[in-house]
């Protein structure tokens, strides 16, 4: 956001969900439910799904999926994640209370509710977890975008890349066969096939 990157959203500059709020109120009013349902997900024209902080030990998660619910948010995702995490500090996080688990938990209060449910997930297990948790679409996360003026110099080629949203997808429909999957990241907009 503000013209960083979106790793900025993982860092101490601000209350990522109260950004959150404050960004509500200029994106909400472009986007207009329709009330028809045409399927088991839920039929937008334009959903508007908030970017939901998880780990962050200030917000009653409850609460706060409800509020975004009532301020009109279609469903959620877990971002800032510490998904985009590894090795140390990654292991430090679980360890202390703070990982990936209260991510998997926010989606699936969320799917509880009735919200859309749309994580981004690194590898097969976060996968799995996911989706018994019940999220509507899987995002394969690939690393940071590398587009663009603040664009990542380092990412997955793309065998890697193909392999590992293969290896998410086969995790997650092993589970649950109705959750739709999406890739994200790294070089995937760029590349050519």
């Amino acid at each position: 956001m503000a013209g960083r990157g979106s790793l900025a959203g993982l860092l101490p500059f601000a209350d990522a969900n109260a950004v959150l709020l404050d960004m509500a109120n200029e994106v909400l009013p472009k986007g207009k439910k329709k009330k028809k349902k045409l399927s088991a997900l839920p039929n937008y024209s334009r959903s508007v799904l908030a970017g939901v902080c998880a780990t962050d030990p200030f917000r009653r998660m409850d609460y706060f999926l409800k509020q975004l619910e009532a301020t009109g948010f279609s469903g959620v995702k877990n971002f800032p994640t510490v998904g985009l995490f590894d090795g140390n500090f990654l292991q430090n996080l679980e360890e202390t209370g703070m990982g990936y688990g209260l991510e998997t938990e926010m989606i699936n209060k969320a799917h509880r509710f009735g919200l859309l449910t749309t994580p981004y997930a690194f590898n097969e297990d976060e996968a799995t977890w996911m989706a018994k948790a019940g999220a509507n679409i899987i995002v394969a996360h690939m690393g940071l975008t590398t587009a663009g003026s603040i664009g990542a110099k380092t990412y997955l080629t793309l065998e890697e890349s193909v392999n590992r949203v293969q290896a998410i997808a086969d995790a997650t429909v092993a589970i649950n066969p109705h959750v739709i999957i999406l890739c994200h990241g790294g070089k995937l907009l760029t590349m050519r096939l």
